[in-house]
């Protein structure tokens, strides 16, 4: 089989795909078959697969040929590299030592946190719980911001004696929404800053702001067009995410527990500094 340069330079791609592939060999073994050898070491399908998968991801081409080619190259690469100490020495016998143990709990964690039960009336009460915390409410809304107190009561002078809102946040408002009259549109209080926020909740529709409202960009005039329920979003659609959130607490108390039955000993010498902050907590108690 004819293996060019790019091939064998596609080799550290290759690791990668192996790595993935190897993984998944176990699910598919039943069905796997061999589809090349090199030097006697067999090929599988599964890592052909698994290789293919990663191309198609990072948006190359899937040549089934090439790919083949591509991993050819690759255990060609590691026939040689076999012939090394490279598996002996301290440095790599570390790297997959540490490997092992990631792969290793990757996988215990996620078995393990797809093995909670958690009904459906769990989901419910978490789901209650996260959208008593929304904002049940969305407001409609105009303002005229100004950079003192006085421009801002004269401008509520002016509304009150029969001014319109919109030309004057035009002609006035210093803020990017004047050109269009002052209006933000649709919006949830919890967007804006507290001292506007807690103004819009507490008027009604219609209604226009009697003192100036004080906030770090300056004194703002409020007029509000309207309010409406917040499309809240249905337990349906955040079943995975809260089964998620819930199966984590779970773990975390699974794990808290497991520590407790643990034979735990540190040995690091604590820090001076910790040491002589807990003589002096120490002294505090006596």
């Amino acid at each position: 089989m004819h293996i060019n340069k790019k091939t064998i330079i596609a080799t550290s791609i290759i690791s990668l795909a192996l790595a993935t592939a190897t993984l998944n060999a176990d699910e598919k073994a039943p069905t796997d078959t061999v589809i090349a050898t090199v030097n006697g070491d067999k090929i599988m399908k599964s890592t052909l697969d698994g290789y293919l998968a990663i191309l198609s991801k990072r948006g190359k081409k899937a040549d089934t040929q090439a790919a083949i080619d591509d991993l050819v190259a690759t255990e060609i690469a590691l026939q040689e590299a076999r012939k090394t100490d490279i598996l002996k020495r301290p440095a790599t016998v570390k790297l997959l030592s540490d490997y092992t143990r990631n792969v290793l709990l990757k996988t215990w964690t996620t078995e393990k946190l797809k093995s909670f039960d958690i009904p459906d009336d769990e989901i419910k009460v978490a789901y209650d719980e996260r959208v008593t915390k929304l904002a049940s409410k969305e407001y409609n809304a105009r303002h005229i911001l100004v950079k003192t107190e006085d421009e801002a009561k004269a401008i509520i002078k002016e509304l009150d004696d029969g001014a319109d809102f919109e030309k004057l946040a035009k002609e006035k408002s210093t803020g990017p929404s004047g050109a269009n009259g002052g209006s933000l549109g649709w919006f949830k209080a919890k967007t804006m800053v507290p001292a506007f926020a807690n103004a819009v909740k507490a008027m009604a529709k219609g209604d226009v702001s009697k003192e100036p409202v004080k906030t770090q960009f300056g004194f703002h005039i409020i007029k509000v067009e309207d309010s409406r329920d917040a499309k809240l979003p249905t337990l349906e659609s955040m079943k995975p995410q809260l089964k998620q959130v819930i199966g984590q607490k779970k773990m975390f108390e699974y794990m808290l527990n497991l520590k407790k039955s643990a034979d735990v000993k540190v040995t690091l010498p604590e820090a001076p500094a910790e040491a002589e902050k807990t003589v002096e907590e120490t002294k505090k108690e006596n």
